[in-house]
């Protein structure tokens, strides 16, 4: 079956800038804009964060216009040139969890920390990559997609180009480091900047480290030359060394035995939760926010979302490791159900869509389906990739999935709002197609006869339910409440700013034709009020997501008897 032409072709062969521009979606005066007059306190938000060491790490948030022109960037850079296995950082389907079970019960494990990582990938690294092959782009283009993606003249850690970039930039580095492994008898793997090999030779090669009575364990001359000659420097202070039974620690798991969260992180998540249960959960908050383990920072509300956002990593690491520890917190602690992630059970596989409002409606309907004793068989983890806001994205999101040879069971939903999109991808209402051995796209379901041609995932709402008023009078709107001449409601209350805009659901401005501002709510807002259960959209009926839910079943369970 072929996929849908992609954009990538179209991509490798823009010759101006005025063609990059277009190809961005915006005018070649809005991009020179961008790129000239722009200061750079305009283009991104740069806070700090604490790190694990107690310092600080500066964090450039590029401003939504730029984000959105490097996401699209990041997406066809990755499209030309996948990354190479050992790359676990920020690469669809490969997680820290990945990066750390390749190390797992290993008799040596080398930490190998790269400095300054993003600020070391400068512009002229940038251009370099993108001037040569596979993208040989012309100079006009390459200058101005470096010039997008870096900031002072590096890559900015905070957008979402850089780590796409850095990986393609380490494409030589990783092939060295898996040649220089391999000569040492040594498993190699790299998250970003965490370099990690390890051995189970009674010794390690001198060519990875070696002990001096001066200094310690300090990195071997092979591996000092392939970082060097690759542009990057090896963090000193951060290089370590461990053998034995001395704990291993590989971002942030245990590898001693198999892959776990380090004994000391569980027992303070379980001192939380015991001091939560004992005095509720606005004073044990208040407690906990005091304490100076580095666990918990902030205010008492700050730390109840920590709290959840520990047990939702845990229990992460429970399902991928195959362990049980959020099932023993749960049975420690059987009062503390509205903190605990649901419990599991089923079929576990991925559910992606064309953006994060899909998710958020998908979800809401499987949670309201599974607390009615609804598919209780299958397990759907939730995730969408930086990026991801459409058809032809969510499309190559899963062709480079398939590519990666991931063996996690991955169904991408697609709306039924694009009919070239739907014949060129052989999908229709309800059906799904293979994209790869684990990998499929699936069409959402009409939910009932009289809701035919082109629909989208609000349209599975009643229309009574998708257009109920919020605490502010604003609620959504269907492009079929208009005229498409003058802009007014059939009931003549209401004016759209732009008739024209072919549009299941209106996104444009929408006022009362008696006067006021505008009384339009947003698609994002919508489905933040129905996954938060906000009254009234508490009280939504999931009716229409059934034949939806009930075709993913069925797709997971025949999957499922290969």
């Amino acid at each position: 079956m072929p996929p849908p032409s992609s954009t990538v072709e179209v991509f490798l062969s823009l010759k101006t800038r005025a063609d990059l521009a277009s190809w961005l979606g915006v005018s070649d005066r809005a991009l020179r804009y961008i790129l000239y007059r722009l200061e750079e306190a305009e283009k991104y938000k740069t806070f700090l964060v604490r790190k694990r060491d107690g310092g600080f790490r500066e964090i450039d948030a590029p401003k939504p216009a730029l984000k959105y022109l490097q996401e699209k960037i990041a997406s066809a850079l990755i499209e030309v040139m996948p990354v190479r296995q050992i790359a676990k950082g920020y690469v669809p389907g490969r997680s820290i969890y990945d990066h750390a079970k390749v190390h797992r019960t290993k008799r040596w494990v080398v930490l190998v920390d790269l400095k300054q990582f993003f600020p070391s990938i400068n512009f002229g690294r940038v251009l370099g990559l993108l001037r040569s092959a596979p993208f040989n782009l012309e100079q006009e283009v390459a200058v101005a997609v470096a010039q997008l993606c870096t900031k002072a003249g590096a890559l900015p850690q905070g957008a979402p180009s850089s780590p796409v970039i850095s990986n393609l930039i380490c494409r030589k580095l990783d092939r060295q480091l898996l040649e220089l492994a391999k000569n040492a008898g040594c498993s190699v793997s790299r998250y970003a900047d965490d370099i990690c090999l390890s051995t189970n030779r009674r010794q390690v090669s001198k060519s990875i480290c070696e002990i001096l009575p001066e200094h310690g364990w300090v990195p071997g001359v092979g591996l000092k030359q392939v970082i060097s000659s690759n542009g990057f420097e090896i963090n000193i202070s951060k290089f370590r060394v461990a053998s034995g039974r001395e704990r291993k620690l590989v971002t942030g798991l245990v590898v001693n035995r198999g892959v776990s969260v380090p004994r000391r992180w569980r027992d303070e998540l379980r001192s939380s939760l015991h001091v939560v249960s004992k005095y509720g959960e606005l004073r044990g908050a208040e407690i906990i926010s005091q304490w100076n383990s580095g666990f918990f920072r902030g205010d008492g509300s700050n730390a109840l979302r920590t709290i959840k956002g520990k047990l939702n990593y845990l229990d992460w690491i429970d399902r991928v490791a195959r362990r049980s520890a959020i099932g023993a917190l749960r049975r420690q602690f059987p009062s503390l159900g509205t903190l605990m992630p649901r419990p599991r059970g089923g079929i576990p596989f991925r559910v992606m869509a064309e953006g994060p409002t899909d998710l958020l409606h998908l979800k809401a309907a499987f949670d309201r389906f599974r607390d009615d004793g609804h598919l209780f068989d299958i397990l759907p983890r939730f995730q969408n990739f930086s990026g991801d806001v459409g058809d032809s994205e969510l499309w190559e999101t899963l062709r480079r999935i398939a590519k990666a040879d991931v063996h996690e069971l991955t169904v991408g939903i697609f709306d039924c709002d694009s009919p070239a999109f739907l014949r060129k991808s052989s999908l229709a209402p309800g059906g799904h197609v293979q994209v790869g051995e684990k990998v499929y796209a699936f069409c959402l379901a009409a939910p009932n006869s009289s809701l035919s041609g082109e629909f989208c995932i609000e349209s599975l709402y009643s229309r009574e339910d998708a257009t109920m008023l919020d605490g502010s009078g604003r609620r959504l709107f269907f492009g079929d409440e208009f005229d498409a001449t003058n802009g007014l409601s059939h009931d003549g209350e209401f004016r759209r700013l732009h008739p024209q805009k072919k549009s299941i659901v209106v996104s444009d401005q929408v006022t009362r034709v008696s006067g006021g501002g505008s009384v339009l709510l947003s698609k994002a807002n919508f489905a933040s009020l129905i996954s938060e259960k906000v009254p009234p959209f508490d009280r939504v009926s999931f009716e229409g997501f059934k034949e939806t839910w009930r075709g993913i079943r069925e797709l997971v369970i025949a999957n499922s008897r290969k």
